[in-house]
């Protein structure tokens, strides 16, 4: 049988990356074949195709299979006739392993039979070697799929780096969104004469009561970061209201009253999903599961649950902070009126899921409490 000259592909060399460059790690084969003579030829033509290569050789294809599922090589060559497992049904099984399923595969036959040949690439076969193997037409093959095989890396670790550069990013920015979340969140704590450490408190309460609820952590991260905005509303409320030590008039409390809806039309035309959802905790945090809160009167499930949850962790760290205007109560006081508030102010899911987490409750207020509470 006269065959066509192969042309050799060479290795093609690493676009720049912005990583530091690596060296080529060596190419590894590995050939498959029952028979020593037929395995002894392949290993020295493949020991020929680069400096320093790597070839392993096994005449069992299931110790071939289980070593290489513990390591990928960079080429297998394998004969059709085995026994215990004949080349298709090995190719088979290397393209089910997920480490495997993109390493080419050559198989070698002792006849050209066609009907094989479709099995094997129906089967995940890279491409074929007639017996009596011709050595240029074998080393050809093989340099031309390990040149494949390098390009195939490449592109992989440049498309794995630019997916961490692209998580780098995303992390960077939602660290600063926090950030302006909670510098903004304080500047309105201060207006209103309370403390850092209650925005900074009451945004941990409301994390442990989304994770007990068993939201996503995505979910979490976002409850926690922008529960603090719950109160950005009092911004817009005018200082003789807002900091007015007694009791408000009826026209004084309806205009108090309004700082959720102003909160919410500060945060909502964000796309930042942390300052939508700070829109949706301003404008929800004061309505009650009965449907006697405000700005809109919404009962049960129809207030969004992330302003339920900061509803229960507002509340218990504003009851437990001392105030300008009141003393601390004490943490069991504190709890007892959260418990006796479920189901009338508070979502009862809520109250359990915050009850489950105590212990790390009390250890937050004790790790962040007011010095002077």
């Amino acid at each position: 049988m006269t065959t066509r000259p192969l042309r050799v592909v060479p290795t093609a060399p690493h676009a720049s990356h912005p990583r530091e460059a690596r060296p080529h790690s060596r190419a590894r084969v590995v050939i498959v074949d029952d028979r020593s003579t037929a395995r002894s030829l392949l290993e020295g033509l493949a020991r020929t195709l680069e400096p320093g290569i790597s070839v392993e050789s096994y005449a069992d294809p299931f110790e071939a299979l289980a070593q290489m599922q513990l390591s990928a090589p960079d080429l297998i060559i394998s004969d059709y006739r085995m026994p215990g497992m004949d080349g298709i049904e090995f190719t088979r099984r290397i393209r089910a392993e997920r480490l495997l399923a993109d390493v080419p595969i050559i198989i070698v036959t002792v006849v050209e039979d066609r009907q094989i040949r479709y099995q094997a690439l129906e089967n995940g076969a890279t491409d074929f070697l007639t017996r009596p193997i011709d050595p240029q037409e074998c080393r050809a093959r093989c340099m031309n799929l390990l040149a494949l095989r390098r390009s195939q890396k490449a592109v992989s670790d440049r498309a794995q780096w630019l997916e961490d550069q692209v998580q780098l990013a995303t992390t960077e920015v939602r660290s600063r969104e926090r950030e302006t979340l909670m510098k903004l969140a304080k500047a309105g704590e201060y207006r209103d004469e309370d403390t850092g450490n209650h925005i900074i408190r009451m945004s941990k309460y409301a994390r442990l009561i989304a994770e007990e609820l068993n939201l996503s952590a995505m979910e979490c991260d976002e409850i926690e970061a922008a529960s603090p905005m719950h109160d950005i509303g009092k911004i817009g409320i005018p200082d003789q209201i807002l900091l007015k030590p007694g009791r408000h008039t009826p026209d004084e409390q309806e205009i108090m009253r309004r700082h959720p809806l102003i909160g919410h039309g500060i945060l909502a035309d964000s796309p930042s999903r942390f300052l939508q959802m700070g829109a949706v905790i301003a404008l929800g945090h004061h309505e009650k599961f009965d449907g006697s809160g405000y700005p809109q009167g919404l009962v049960g499930e129809d207030i969004p649950l992330p302003a339920r949850i900061a509803a229960v962790a507002d509340v218990f760290d504003a009851l437990a902070s001392k105030r300008p205007y009141k003393k601390a109560w004490s943490f069991q006081e504190s709890l007892d009126f959260i418990r006796g508030e479920s189901g009338k102010h508070f979502d009862p899911a809520c109250v359990r899921a915050f009850e489950r987490r105590i212990d790390a409750v009390a250890a937050i207020m004790h790790e962040l409490g007011d010095p002077e509470a």
